[in-house]
């Protein structure tokens, strides 16, 4: 018995390889019928106004904090979105030791126009799937991912008790 769940936790494993490639590879193609904007990069900038932001922007520091990447390296992509048209950095006006970045009106035409890609080829993917298949995976995602987080939440937390760094840097 044990053998056998060696053997579904293995074909698990490799099943979520599996999804995350080719769901990228799909994403990838998908993306390339929109027009270029770096989607990614420009994704996790939108979010990051949303979910730390005001106004429509955020500061570069509130950015390098969020994306837990150095400051130089955040510098770097968001120069490669302003080269592209796609962001701007400005000056604070309250206090000029800070910038702040904010989407261009072209910045969110490439976002939208590159969700819209993404919306319609997961609408292809579901549509090739039968109505009772897409029901069940549906209702199984969350409990599936509120298993995934709960136990991730634990295992980082055994960790931090053992004094054991749990970055993850090996995956």
């Amino acid at each position: 018995m044990a053998e056998q769940a060696e053997f579904e936790l293995q074909g698990l494993i490799h099943y979520m390889g599996r999804l995350r490639e080719t769901s990228a590879r799909g994403m990838r193609a998908a993306l390339a019928q929109a027009p270029k904007c770096r989607f990614g990069m420009l994704e996790r900038l939108h979010y990051a106004i949303q979910t730390y932001g005001s106004d429509g922007a955020i500061y570069v520091g509130d950015l390098a904090r969020a994306a837990k990447k150095p400051l130089p390296a955040v510098s770097r992509a968001l120069r490669l979105l302003e080269q592209d048209g796609m962001a701007e950095r400005q000056t604070d006006p309250k206090d000029r030791r800070k910038t702040m970045v904010r989407i261009t009106p072209a910045g969110q035409q490439a976002l939208s126009a590159g969700e819209q890609a993404l919306n319609d080829f997961f609408t292809r993917v579901m549509a090739r799937m039968e109505p009772e298949q897409l029901a069940q995976m549906m209702e199984l995602r969350n409990a599936f991912i509120d298993a995934l987080e709960a136990e991730t939440a634990a295992t980082l937390e055994a960790a931090k008790t053992k004094g054991e760094p749990a970055d993850g840097k090996d995956l």
